[in-house]
């Protein structure tokens, strides 16, 4: 529906970067951060970013949790969480059949 002309007729132009409305500003005060943040911990050969880096791996060493948490998660990704279903009393949920209705449009 990006450029269909339903689109159109509201006033709504793809800018082909996915989310909001356009103009809306909310996505950009986001970033605004983000991007200061980036260029002090890039300047100067990125020694900043080394040294938290430093500071993160010895806090890991040293059996902090929250540190090896951290590593773990930047390394390897978040460990997805699962969820159970279960019936009552944590019984299994019979299933008893599907249905599918495909309806046509009007």
């Amino acid at each position: 529906m990006e450029n269909s002309s339903e689109n159109n007729n509201l006033g709504l132009e793809s800018t082909n970067k996915g989310g909001g409305q356009p103009n809306n500003q909310n996505a950009k005060k986001g970033r605004l951060f983000y991007e200061q943040l980036r260029k002090e911990l890039v300047q100067e050969d990125k020694v900043k970013l080394r040294k938290i880096a430093n500071k993160l791996v010895q806090a890991a060493e040293e059996g902090e949790a929250w540190a090896i948490k951290e590593i773990i998660d930047r390394v390897d990704g978040k460990a997805i969480q699962s969820t159970e279903i279960s019936g009552v009393d944590g019984d299994a949920i019979e299933l008893k059949a599907i249905e599918f209705v495909i309806k046509r449009p009007e």
